[in-house]
């Protein structure tokens, strides 16, 4: 019986290790499936956190985009509203590109062109200056032939009190937008050019620039064209550059028209000044900006910036200039051409 007492000990605890495993396996499946449960609940959270936080920011970027789109609309309104303030300068810039005319540095002199201080290496200049501007697909004016010269001392004629300056008639004759007066110079050491850019309604600088190439003693033809042709390429970007910085800026006023007025009848002095307040109180009042170049007793020379929505071309600014002087005096079409309108004024 001693014997059977440890034996049942030992059946009766192995009996109780084996009940309790089951009880310990159910405790833990409940402890990982409350776990899980928790886990659970917590991402849940976070995701509802988070679809309500990107709901918010939807709505806050709807609100947003509603609210630009509202300010966008109201810029359209203000900039159909403007009549002739600062045309849409985006626009403006995409019409086109400025024409360019290429001049050697010539003056005047008694009616003709100087051509004393033509220097030999003027052609090639003008040459390497052309295909520059062409492979940069700019539209270029070049004085050449015995026609261009009459229209010029024909142009010389009708605009009055105009510098003896070829390249400014040049370019107001061929219709320029700016021109590029140059001067090359060759030694034995180095060949140098210098070119400037200048605004065709004006004649104001726009900027210079230059450059120098050495030439080491060559006098072949070939050679010093062929450095010609380098020391343009050399100084004709930093002079596009200044081009275009003022063809933006300028094109943000409106495209320019030279208007020059002959003034045709007999007025008085005090006459005179009225005529002349009412038509700058006319053109000021219809156009982006009036610039006065010259202003006399006969002659009104002046710079138009007309905008190019809504102005296409020359003969519709001419027209509104000639609507805007019909109640004042008689007006009379001389000469058209792109940039100048010559008109009288009776």
């Amino acid at each position: 019986m001693r014997h059977l007492i440890p034996s049942l000990c030992l059946a009766l605890f192995l009996a109780e290790t084996a009940c309790s495993a089951p009880h310990a396996t159910k405790r833990n499946d409940s402890d990982v499936r409350q776990k899980n449960a928790a886990t659970r609940q917590r991402a849940e959270s976070a995701y509802n956190e988070l679809d309500g936080f990107g709901t918010a920011t939807a709505s806050v970027a709807k609100s947003a985009s509603v609210q630009a789109q509202s300010t966008g609309n109201q810029l359209v309104a203000t900039a159909e509203a403007a009549s002739e303030t600062y045309a849409d300068q985006d626009a403006i810039q995409n019409i086109t590109q400025p024409i360019i005319m290429v001049s050697p540095n010539l003056t005047m002199k008694d009616g003709a062109p100087d051509l004393s201080s033509e220097s030999p290496y003027s052609r090639t200049t003008s040459e390497a200056i052309n295909s520059y501007l062409t492979k940069k697909n700019y539209e270029v004016k070049s004085f050449d032939g015995q026609a261009d010269l009459n229209s010029i001392l024909q142009m010389q004629s009708d605009i009055a009190n105009t510098e003896d300056d070829l390249s400014y008639l040049a370019s107001v004759a061929l219709d320029a937008d700016i021109y590029i007066k140059y001067t090359p110079e060759v030694t034995n050491d180095e060949v140098s050019v210098e070119v400037s850019a200048y605004e065709t309604s004006t004649a104001r600088l726009l900027g210079s620039q230059s450059s120098v190439v050495r030439n080491n003693g060559h006098t072949s033809k070939i050679n010093l064209n062929s450095n010609i042709g380098a020391a343009v390429r050399k100084a004709m970007p930093g002079l596009e550059k200044k081009i275009l910085n003022y063809w933006k800026m300028d094109l943000a006023k409106g495209t320019q028209y030279k208007v020059v007025v002959n003034i045709k009848g007999e007025y008085s002095d005090s006459q005179t000044e009225d005529l002349h307040d009412a038509i700058m109180k006319g053109l000021k009042s219809n156009f982006s900006s009036v610039k006065v170049n010259v202003m006399t007793a006969k002659t009104l020379d002046f710079v138009i910036y007309a905008n190019p929505l809504k102005y296409k071309d020359s003969q519709e600014v001419y027209s509104k200039i000639r609507q805007i002087l019909k109640p004042i005096a008689e007006t009379k079409k001389n000469n058209i051409t792109r940039k100048l309108i010559l008109m009288e004024l009776n």
